[in-house]
């Protein structure tokens, strides 16, 4: 199939990939979650937005010489450093969804990190880093940018749900609800030369698959420490083991 054939079923299949179904995501969404729960998911939370545009900077690195690539992911990457203005950075606005909620510095950061992040940190720091560039995009590109408007739009409807939150103190999320739409475009824009033939197209889906699967595992974590309980099984075939 040509490259465009190849992104209309890819974005089919990330769409219905298990992670975007998963029982964290329904359950939060209708906002069944006590304040205790509220906090531990925003607490654990930040631990992936706040390196999650180094995943970007990692694949930059790793362009070789494709200049057009690099600064498509630029691009992105401006965005995600509020445009270089430090209280408008991604990490920036995550925290005033904190202080909203009422936690200190010291409580957002003492807690340790889930193993199922650490997973999911680990993998990305991985797929960005491999020497098959085709990888990391397939990561950051269909696995990070189609996905992240729908999970965002559950959480946030979860959040003001459960915990009453103002609307200025969730712009972390309400802003990826239309922003990923942009960068979505200008990351299929930028891996059409990569999936022009088969193995390009294997290889970006491989990326995209295992940046699922890792959200999968994150999203088990997160179940497990906002409901005290391992995700229902069934509804989350994906664990850490898988990966």
């Amino acid at each position: 199939m040509n490259s465009g054939e190849f992104l209309e079923k890819l974005k089919r299949e990330v769409i219905g990939h298990p992670a975007l179904m998963h029982p964290f995501l329904e359950r939060f969404g209708e906002g069944d979650a006590s304040e205790e729960g509220v906090r531990e998911f925003a607490i654990q939370y930040y631990r992936h937005v706040r390196v999650s545009r180094l995943y970007l900077a990692s694949l930059i690195s790793n362009c070789g010489h494709d200049e057009r690539l690099q600064l498509a992911l630029a691009e992105i990457l401006f965005d995600e450093y509020g445009h270089l203005k430090p209280d408008e950075t991604h990490p920036a606005l995550y925290r005033r969804f904190l202080v909203a909620l009422g936690l200190t510095e010291e409580e957002w950061e003492a807690p340790p990190t889930l193993p199922e992040i650490q997973l999911y940190i680990s993998a990305h720091r991985e797929l960005t880093r491999d020497p098959d560039v085709r990888l990391g995009l397939g990561a950051l590109g269909p696995a990070s940018e189609w996905p992240v408007p729908p999970i965002y739009v559950r959480l946030t409807e979860g959040l003001k749900k459960a915990a009453g939150i103002p609307d200025e103190a969730l712009e972390i999320f309400t802003s990826h609800v239309t922003m990923d739409v942009t960068h979505a475009r200008i990351m299929m824009d930028a891996i059409v030369p990569y999936v022009e033939d088969e193995e390009g197209q294997r290889k970006v889906r491989e990326g995209a698959m295992r940046s699922l699967d890792a959200r999968s595992v994150m999203l088990d974590g997160l179940y497990k420490v906002v409901y005290g309980e391992p995700a229902p099984l069934e509804s989350s075939p994906v664990r850490a083991t898988n990966l």
